[in-house]
């Protein structure tokens, strides 16, 4: 059995290109996960296992390498850096210990690196930073060190130094080699923020200094509580400094006796093997060999091989699981059991899903809150290529959102469309290509046809007689209507006026399915009518040849005709934004917005000390159907933004003439 503190659980976060795959090929080589250190370039990296992968170069879901070496367990996790793929880094944030920021010298400290640096510490997590490219020509190591302090706060202070910055850089040398060094008295002071030994920190207040075995026996807790962030300088393709980067997670990095895990009520689970079982999954995949694989972490008890797992939408019985082991890349290594700390995963249990507790069968269950993942601001509609299809992207879609959070697939039943969203284009093109490659599935996507309103401007009247004679008994039918336009949000009123048996009283309700009819498939385009009073107040009839075929045509000919007199008009989604931008871009957002999206700015503030900037605003969903992209072009993929419907307003008269003439339809005789 595991001890508890022999237990490394490593997650890696940063900006693109950073070099977090190939820090962790580097550590996992050094672990003995391989017997080669894989390779970005070569395509041969332990973690980026996808084809989409290797194509592109960049990590695109969580990956993860586990060793056993010299008594200690080490699980890393590699993430994905572009913030389209955010929830594999949260969900990785959530199941580990210590979360490594990755800081490449030649991108700086950026926006999306500090966000997910901030999502650790939410979330209580002991951090760390790691400077690569520290031998980039540019580079210079101290001016990232004081971007750190500024960005993300005096708490970062480095541990492991460059020799220097630049081509020259050959080798580390930690804080404890010099005691002269002018980062050791930052470093202590850090260290006693977190104490708790009353009298080492009065001896300290009184000496100011501390021994090096005193800094290591209190710098655990320090990080584990974030009084602490380490920067520390390696190499990861050179492999310079990247041992003693592997010492420092050794030696220093919080682990499951140390940190503290909350269930969904607050209150700390205690990571005793002895206890209950309760764990959670943070991680699914679908693997085309074994099926449903489950990352999960164990937070108490012991979870064995033959334990019956239930979750929250299983039976009492629970199901037996397909195998317990442990992942790295594409390998699995069978295990007999897994005790708190411990990341592991079973395969074939429907009952579990992503970030759903699990227990053993008979004992309850224990709820963990995950960290909240972003809604998906982009959509596609999708078609599929081959009509039999039609069938299976149901099913594989669904298979495709149960791995990603931020995957979503929907049949809307007002466009009749089966829509996808994700966190941007290229989320939803990893998408599709994944749909194709594991499912067989090819489709043609388009953006979602927007689902406009129609209604009236005005009072008006209108009138239709409906008379067929082809041998035999005719048709016949005539109404007389009136419309006027009601409140927002009336809905559309059906009133009865006749008087005289103009109309027989069981023909009337046929007039109005003729107009409800019309109201659903819409007069101007295939869109609802909203917010009108529909009034029949005169009619003719035929003894014989008057039925209610001839009446409901009647009534929706005779609604169509008041509805194009009365100044329709189309109304339009309306969405709100909150956008989120470094502030030296707010200025050429607010003129992208009134200037080109028929936006409305209606708030805006700072926050970050001012380095950011939200912008509240109103645009029609026509001008930002594909903001995702261009805001990202804009702010040099530093700004986000998130959508909700606000309410429907009026088309100008020049915007709706251009959607007449693109989505108008000609009604034919009935």
């Amino acid at each position: 059995m595991t001890a508890l503190d022999a237990i490394r659980n490593v997650s890696f976060v940063g900006h693109p290109s950073a070099g977090k795959t190939s820090l962790v090929d580097a550590l996992a080589f050094l672990v003995g996960a391989t017997a080669r250190k894989g390779s970005v370039a070569d395509k041969t990296s332990l973690v980026d296992i996808e084809p989409e992968e290797q194509e592109k170069g960049h990590t695109l879901q969580g990956g993860m390498v586990q060793a056993i070496k010299d008594g200690y367990f080490w699980t890393f996790i590699d993430t994905p850096g572009y913030p389209d793929f955010v929830s594999s880094a949260n969900a990785a944030i959530f199941a580990t210990d210590l979360t490594v920021g990755v800081i490449s010298c030649t991108s700086g400290v950026t926006y999306n690196a500090r966000k997910k640096l901030e999502t650790a510490a939410a979330w209580k997590r002991g951090r760390a930073i790691v400077v690569t490219h520290v031998d980039d020509p540019n580079a210079d190591f101290e001016a990232i060190v004081e971007d750190l302090r500024k960005k993300v706060g005096e708490v970062c202070v480095p541990v492991l130094f460059p020799n220097q910055s630049g081509s020259g850089f050959s080798k580390v040398t930690t804080v404890f080699e010099s005691d002269a060094n002018d980062w050791r008295r930052s470093l202590m002071d850090r260290v006693m923020d977190a104490c708790a030994d009353e009298a080492l920190l009065n001896r300290y207040l009184e000496t100011e200094t501390l021994s090096e075995d005193e800094l290591r026996e209190h710098m655990p807790r320090a990080i584990q509580q974030g009084k602490l962030v380490p920067v520390l300088a390696c190499n990861p393709l050179s492999g310079v400094g990247v041992d003693k980067l592997l010492d420092f997670i050794h030696d220093f990095a919080p682990h499951p006796d140390t940190a503290v895990t909350l269930d969904a009520d607050g209150n700390p689970i205690q990571p005793d093997p002895n206890g209950a079982l309760a764990g959670v999954a943070f991680n699914v995949k679908a693997d085309p060999h074994v099926g449903k694989i489950c990352v999960v972490r164990v937070l108490r008890g012991t979870l064995k091989a033959a334990d019956p797992i239930i979750g929250p939408k299983s039976n009492d019985r629970g199901e037996k699981m397909g195998g317990l082991f442990r992942m790295t890349g594409k390998k699995r290594d069978t295990v007999e059991q897994a005790v708190p700390g411990e990341i592991v995963a079973f395969s074939k249990v429907e009952g579990v899903h992503y970030g759903e507790a699990f227990s053993r069968a008979g004992t309850p269950l224990v709820r963990f809150p995950m960290p909240p993942q972003p809604e998906p601001m982009v959509a596609l509609a999708v078609v599929p290529k081959a009509r039999g299809d039609e069938q299976k992207i149901g099913e594989a879609l669904h298979k495709l959102a149960a791995e990603d959070p931020t995957f979503k697939s929907e049949f809307n039943s007002l466009t009749h469309e089966l829509v996808v969203r994700g966190m941007s284009d290229l989320h939803l093109q990893v998408m599709e290509q994944r749909l194709k490659r594991r499912y067989g599935v090819e489709v043609t996507t388009h953006l979602p046809r927007i689902h406009y309103k129609e209604t009236i401007t005005r009072a008006a009247e209108g009138h239709y007689r409906h008379k067929k004679q082809s041998g035999g008994r005719g048709q016949f039918g005539e109404c007389y209507v009136r419309v006027k336009p009601l409140a927002k949000g009336s809905g559309v009123v059906f009133t009865d006026s006749i008087v005289g048996g103009s109309i027989p009283r069981n023909l009337i309700p046929a007039v109005e399915k003729g107009m409800r009819d019309m109201v659903a498939k819409g007069v101007l385009t295939h869109s609802e009518v909203v917010d009108l009073d529909f009034e029949v107040y005169d009619g003719k009839f035929h003894e014989v040849d008057s039925d209610e075929a001839s009446f409901k045509i009647a009534g929706a000919r005779a609604f169509m005709d008041a509805f194009k007199k009365a100044h329709p008009v189309l109304l339009e989604p309306v969405m709100e934004l909150v956008i989120t931008v470094p502030t030296e871009a707010a200025g050429s957002i607010f003129s992208d917005l009134t200037s080109h999206r028929r936006g409305q700015v209606i708030d805006q503030w700072n926050e970050a000390d001012g380095a950011l900037t939200i912008i509240k605003a109103l645009a029609p969903l026509s001008t930002v159907q594909t903001y995702q992209r261009e805001l990202k072009s804009q702010t040099a993929g530093e700004g986000s933004f998130t959508m909700t419907l606000h309410d429907y307003s009026a088309v100008p008269a020049n915007e709706q003439q251009k959607i007449l003439a693109q989505f108008g339809h000609k009604h034919e005789e009935e």
